[in-house]
């Protein structure tokens, strides 16, 4: 099979400047950009973007361009090169560098955003609501940045339930990050609202369900060795998919970190300025994995990575101290019979789990998804054609640092502590020079099945 190296194709890159003419001034760049990025995150309702322009045809000087122009982009894979994978509309954001490259033209570096993201820019709200915090998420996404939210096979709805709240004045963007930070699953796990580079929804995830699904690479999955593509001649030919060009531990095993920000083991205390009553209590990482393995999260079987439940300090195991304490005072009955965005469900139904301990719960699977992580390099042709952006899990392999190992038989030679199945969190896309790369940033959730077969 023949293989298009590069990988992508640019069908189209109009640019629309602005103007207050009856039609519209649209300009074909395709031929004048050098590079095109694009940064993903779960983290964030939008995409990122940046282009570098070879800006011979005069479009800061002839063509006045005042920043608030926009680009119509559309990029095919290599395979098909005319069917559109990544159709975004784009405002100019700012020139972030200029190079001359002779007395005629320079290359300009843009930064570019999304259209919400410069609607959000310009608008503020100040609005009521009474309704789960999901569904004043997808109305205020909706009303005020015209984009739709979609709730994936890997969302489930809040344990919060419906509430009564203002927002008040805020821009969209800011109003939606903060009602989606008061949202947990019933074991505390985040929700999160990412936007998709593929399409032009924004989508509602659960780590829960995340945490559930499948690898999407099983059959083949990523690898920093080249030891099985000396098999055969179609191995060979699917190392794009699969071969890891570089990477990178981030702040690997910090448990130090881990400890001293509370994720391990901390004290939370709420105070009702409503009753005047106080509810403390202790919450430990151990309780958590506990209650993943209980809902199945994560089976029982799987060997958690996260800290050693074996560690005593001065004779009481390590997650029993208050490495953390955390005050916070709210207050009930606001609203009457409503909820409030800080009022406290006092269980939730079919588990014996207060809400404040959701919030302490929250706090430190969030901490405890920055303890292993890794950035990789590759080529951009697996990520591209298969749509994945993060939210994705992806099985990856290593070799260990033992030299005596068999080399020729992978599965003697593998690294069972940094092998595994990550949490696809960050993409970072750069296409230039017919050659696409691609920078992804990973969580590992657990080390590879028991059942894990070559």
């Amino acid at each position: 099979m023949s293989l298009n190296q590069s990988r992508f194709t640019i069908i189209n890159a109009d640019l629309i400047l602005s103007t207050d003419k009856e039609q519209a001034n649209v300009i074909d760049i395709r031929n004048n950009i050098v590079e095109i990025v694009f940064y993903e995150s779960i983290n964030k309702p939008f995409i990122d973007a940046r282009i570098v322009v070879l800006d011979d045809f005069g479009l800061r000087n002839d063509l006045s361009t005042s920043g608030t122009e926009r680009l119509n982009i559309v990029v095919a894979d290599g395979n098909e090169p005319l069917q559109g994978v990544i159709e975004k509309t784009f405002f100019f954001s700012k020139v972030n560098d200029v190079e001359k490259t002779n007395e005629r033209s320079e290359l300009l570096s843009i930064d570019l955003v999304e259209e919400h993201v410069f609607l959000n820019a310009i608008k503020s709200i100040s609005r009521s609501y009474e309704s789960t915090l999901e569904e004043a998420i997808s109305d205020i996404a909706a009303r005020d940045l015209g984009k739709t939210v979609v709730e994936t096979e890997f969302f489930q709805n809040s344990a919060q339930g419906e509430r009564k709240f203002v927002i008040p004045y805020m821009s969209p963007l800011e109003a939606i990050s903060w009602l989606k930070d008061r949202m947990t699953t019933r074991t505390g796990s985040p929700s999160y609202l990412c936007a998709d580079l593929y399409s032009p929804f924004l989508y509602f995830e659960s780590l829960d369900n995340l945490l559930q699904e499948e690898p999407i690479n099983i059959k083949l999955p990523l690898r920093f060795t080249d030891a099985s593509a000396s098999a055969d001649d179609e191995m060979e030919g699917l190392k794009i998919y699969y071969q890891i060009k570089n990477f990178q531990e981030v702040d690997a095993d910090d448990m130090l970190s881990l400890y001293e920000e509370g994720a391990i083991g901390s004290g939370y205390t709420n105070i009702d300025a409503g009753t005047g009553q106080a509810f403390s209590s202790h919450v430990t990482i151990r309780e958590v994995l506990e209650d993943f393995y209980t809902v199945g999260v994560m089976p029982r079987a799987s060997h958690q990575t996260v800290f050693d439940p074996s560690l005593s300090i001065d004779g009481r195991p390590s997650d029993e101290y208050d490495a953390l304490n955390i005050h916070q005072v709210t207050s009930s009955k606001t609203y009457g019979q409503f909820k409030s965005y800080h009022d406290e469900q006092p269980v939730i139904e079919g588990l014996n789990v207060s809400e404040s301990r959701l919030k302490v719960k929250n706090k430190i699977i969030r901490q405890v998804l920055r303890k292993n992580v890794i950035d990789i390099e590759m080529n951009g042709a697996l990520f591209l054609e298969k749509r994945i952006s993060p939210g994705r899990r992806m099985r990856i392999l290593f070799l260990n640092s033992n030299t005596r190992a068999d080399s020729k038989d992978l599965s003697k030679s593998i690294d069972v502590k940094k092998s595994g199945d990550y949490l696809l969190t960050n993409t970072f896309h750069r296409m230039s020079n017919d050659n696409h790369r691609i920078t992804a940033r990973l969580v590992k959730l657990g080390d590879l099945p028991s059942d894990f077969v070559l």
